[in-house]
């Protein structure tokens, strides 16, 4: 490389500082009162809110309680926990949906607020759908299989006791109030019994018992005259359509029945003292007379 004569290297030079104008610093000016503006109405904000959650005027003075027949007002309001006076914000609602979750009659709860005075708790109660037998004493079970208590409620009426009684062996000191009967079969039949209900309710007024048959069947008698009923599990509307078909027939054609037997496809099978009947239902066979008649061992066990 030639270097020139006289002309020594330069050194590099600093990059020029840009001098601030009077628009940078304003700018500044306005973010900063922005910043601070922001602050003060967030802390505002939060001062009225603690200020307005303080005042008498959020202060608790009454439960309104919706869904409630079987338990009382007062019931509600000792559970829940809250005091009249109590700060409307300041309660946790979950915390009081959870206490009333403890009462054996309640399904489920859920908790809100209505300013300025007052909370709304809705209540899910639960019914008795059937009796089962429990220490030698009838005890009421809900549709989720809970243990309900012995005793009528005051609120009570004829038609929330008149149920009929769920018949399985439950040992000894393995139940709870207020718990689920964890037995597949109890299960099984509230299942059953939850259809029948829906489907058939003229006809679930006149069972008095239900109880498993085997592994694929139940056994009902009936109020009257205590006639043993017997048909598989599944398809709930059909059978008891069928079984009312039936049961028409067999007073008029079958005096002193024992019981009906609905487990053969086609067939009704009536069993009397010492023999049994065989009849078909009418929408099945277009006949409205007794097709056969055999002896049944099984109808001489039951006469």
């Amino acid at each position: 490389m030639v270097r020139l004569k006289g002309n020594k290297p330069r050194k590099p030079t600093m990059a020029a500082r840009p001098v601030e104008g009077p628009t940078n610093r304003r700018r500044h000016i306005l973010l900063a009162t922005a910043v601070l503006a922001s602050a003060a109405l967030s802390f505002g904000f939060l001062q009225a809110e603690r200020t307005a959650t303080a005042s008498s005027q959020f202060r608790v003075a009454a439960l309104e309680v919706r869904g409630l027949r079987l338990l009382t007002g007062d019931e509600v309001l000792q559970q829940s926990g809250v005091v009249v006076g109590d700060g409307l914000f300041d309660i946790d609602l979950d915390a009081v949906a959870e206490r009333l979750n403890h009462l054996v009659w309640v399904r489920a709860a859920r908790v809100e607020r209505k300013p300025p005075d007052r909370l709304i708790v809705h209540l899910e109660e639960r019914r008795r759908v059937a009796w089962i037998e429990y220490h030698q004493r009838q005890h009421g079970i809900d549709v989720d299989g809970v243990l309900l208590p012995p005793n009528r409620l005051l609120s009570e009426g004829i038609a929330d006791l008149d149920l009929p009684v769920l018949r399985v062996p439950v040992p000894g000191d393995s139940l709870v109030v207020g718990q689920v009967v964890a037995d597949s079969s109890v299960q099984r039949l509230l299942a059953w019994w939850s259809q029948a209900r829906e489907v058939a309710p003229e006809l679930v007024g006149d069972i008095s018992e239900f109880e498993t048959y085997d592994n694929d069947a139940l056994v009902l008698r009936l109020v009257a005259d205590n006639l043993e009923v017997r048909l598989p599990f599944g398809r709930v509307r059909e059978r008891l359509a069928t079984l009312r078909e039936v049961l028409g027939r067999v007073y008029s054609e079958c005096p002193n029945p024992v019981y009906v037997d609905l487990r053969f496809a086609g067939q009704a099978v009536v069993g009397r003292q010492p023999a049994a009947t065989m009849m078909a239902p009418k929408r099945e066979t277009g006949r409205n007379k007794k097709i056969g008649s055999s002896a049944d061992s099984e109808g001489a066990r039951h006469g």
